[in-house]
């Protein structure tokens, strides 16, 4: 595969008095070129973190401490702060889920997408022009102020900044959280078109698996730190393997009828502080035996799908 990104063995830890806290333990996945990938899960699993990491916009007291973070075959984990101002939006680009946070209130979104572009040997202004029109805004945008934009025509300003460049990588954390339904689709619309007219690579970054499973390929699983399940979308929604990925699964309002009551997940996702021993869903799962307590699962590929958990291994069905 010619993979646009590649994560090998990742860890990333939080140094706090003099102690180290392990927050990403042993990330592993790639994303190809023109592929979709999402990241799901709950709030608090490292999803984020992990887009940070790549980016490499994490705060002093956290770093990667093993592993590589590959873009393009360069290892950003490897980068000085110079060349890892020039990779980031030039070969990635991200947007957030509040773009009104991003956006400088004091200057025009012209202003803003010309601070962007890299290249001086182009006209600024014609390639905001130009980016704005890829982005299905008006021209007459370029004068106006954040404030003066709706959410979705801000998160679309979001997206021009991050694409102005033409990167090869776009992680979009969360982009339609704020926006209401129809809005986002609009959004996930305009990005599936980017793709197709760019051959850009998605991270999408998510806790919605249906609504990632809409328009990505594989779906990746994060829990307390760990990638616990990839496979194909529709695999994750029709045949999830992992208990959690079961349980999210479960929870999906449209598997219910009207007038059901929808399930819930037991409990919250542990902090990185005070991680329980052995698999860290262990005090959430039905299925837990002894070995789970005390042992974290190492990875296994069952019909291409990679899950972490013991009840693929031969260890559990013995213990």
């Amino acid at each position: 595969m010619n993979r646009t990104l590649k994560i090998d063995g990742l860890e990333v830890s939080l140094k706090k008095e003099n102690k180290r806290v392990v927050i990403l333990r042993e990330i592993n996945l790639s994303i190809g070129k023109n592929e979709s990938f999402a990241l799901a899960g709950e709030s608090g699993s490292g999803k984020s973190m992990t887009a940070m990491s790549i980016m490499q916009l994490l705060p002093k007291n956290i770093s990667a401490t093993k592993g590589e973070i590959c873009l393009l075959g360069k290892n950003v984990l490897s980068m000085n702060e110079k060349e890892l101002q020039n990779i980031r939006g030039t070969d990635v680009g991200m947007i957030f889920q509040e773009p009104s946070s991003y956006l400088n209130p004091l200057f025009t979104v012209g202003a803003q997408i010309e601070e962007a572009i890299k290249d001086k040997t182009i006209s600024k202004r014609d390639r905001v022009m130009e980016i704005l029109e890829e982005v299905e805004l008006k021209n007459s945008v370029y004068y106006q102020y954040p404030h003066q934009l709706s959410g979705g025509m801000q998160q679309r300003i979001m997206i021009a900044i991050s694409l102005v460049n033409s990167p090869a990588l776009l992680i979009a954390d969360e982009p339609t959280t704020a926006l209401d339904v129809t809005t986002a689709y609009g959004i996930i619309e305009l990005i599936k078109k980017m793709m197709a007219t760019h051959g850009l690579s998605v991270m999408f970054i998510t806790h919605d698996i249906s609504l990632a499973a809409s328009f990505v390929k594989r779906i990746g699983i994060m829990y307390a730190g760990r990638l616990i399940e990839i496979s194909d979308a529709q695999n994750i929604l029709s045949k999830p393997l992992h208990p959690y990925t079961e349980k999210l699964v479960g929870c999906l309002p449209e598997r219910y009828t009207p007038g059901d009551k929808i399930k819930t997940i037991e409990g919250t996702v542990p902090n990185f502080h005070n991680l329980p021993t052995g698999c860290p869903f262990h005090p959430r799962c039905i299925y837990k035996k002894n070995i789970c307590t005390i042992k974290e699962p190492t990875e296994t590929i069952i019909e291409g799908t990679v899950v972490r958990c013991f009840r693929y291994e031969n260890s559990y069905k013995n213990s």
